[in-house]
């Protein structure tokens, strides 16, 4: 039965990136989402090899399992809304906002103001400028390419927009929110803030939905081993009981 050990944490392995699919799915038209993908390891469960046949050595039968979750930071599409605290960022730069758990980097620009007239984020998070949370008399504001934001002419602040030495080590703590990982936010060089857009997210559902047929039918194939597998120990045990 040792032989059934690998495709059963194979079988739970898929099961988990079902998950990772599936909320990948619900995400399509979340405003910044960054699509997920499972990470997948083989470990040797003894750490040692077995006789072979042959009278040499082979390896254990490796069991495989979900190391971890990565998120893909293509940039997703761009879409235009008009709204004038809506805003996006080209490339791997990152808007900051401030949790209770600190401060958080997003892609997701959908802001708004709260009735004290700071700029939050869809979860009620204050958007940090240059000087800390951004708090905006009333009138017309503007954002330029620069991320200074602007009300009635008058320059009050500038968003902060910040990148990363590898965004392979940023963490995805909730939606769209990523914790740093331990590496330290630079203030970007290189961008461009567009007022009045949304960057959207960059999930494919044709990709995702092929992802899923394809982690179904390998959860499927794992069932069909685990079940046989059974039926032959069953029927065995059975056997041996009538000798």
């Amino acid at each position: 039965m040792e032989s059934l050990y690998p495709v059963l944490s194979g079988a739970l392995a898929q099961e988990k990136n079902l998950e990772i699919v599936t909320n990948n799915l619900a995400n399509i038209n979340s405003n910044g989402f960054k699509k997920d993908f499972a990470i997948f390891t083989a470990l040797d469960p003894l750490g040692q090899d077995q006789p072979g046949s042959d009278g040499g050595k082979e390896p254990l039968p490796a069991y495989g399992y979900l190391d971890g979750v990565g998120s893909d930071f293509t940039q997703g599409p761009m879409r235009q809304t008009g709204s004038p605290l809506d805003v996006a960022v080209d490339g791997e730069n990152f808007f900051v906002v401030q949790t209770p758990g600190g401060l958080k980097y997003t892609k997701n620009g959908s802001f708004t103001l709260n009735g004290d007239g700071q700029i939050i984020n869809q979860s009620g998070f204050p958007v940090m400028g240059s000087s800390g949370a951004i708090t905006l008399p009333a009138g017309k504001i503007n954002i330029d390419y620069e991320g200074r934001v602007s009300v009635d002419g008058v320059e009050i602040d500038t968003l902060q927009v910040v990148q990363f030495a590898d965004v392979k080590n940023l963490k995805k703590v909730e939606g769209t929110l990523f914790d740093s990982g331990g590496q330290t936010a630079a203030p970007s060089i290189d961008k461009r803030v567009q007022q009045g857009f949304i960057e959207g997210s960059n999930v494919n559902p044709v990709e995702e939905m092929v992802a899923m047929i394809q982690v179904m039918r390998l959860y499927e194939a794992s069932q069909k081993v685990i079940q046989s597998t059974d039926e032959m120990a069953t029927k065995a045990s059975n056997d041996l009981g009538k000798v």
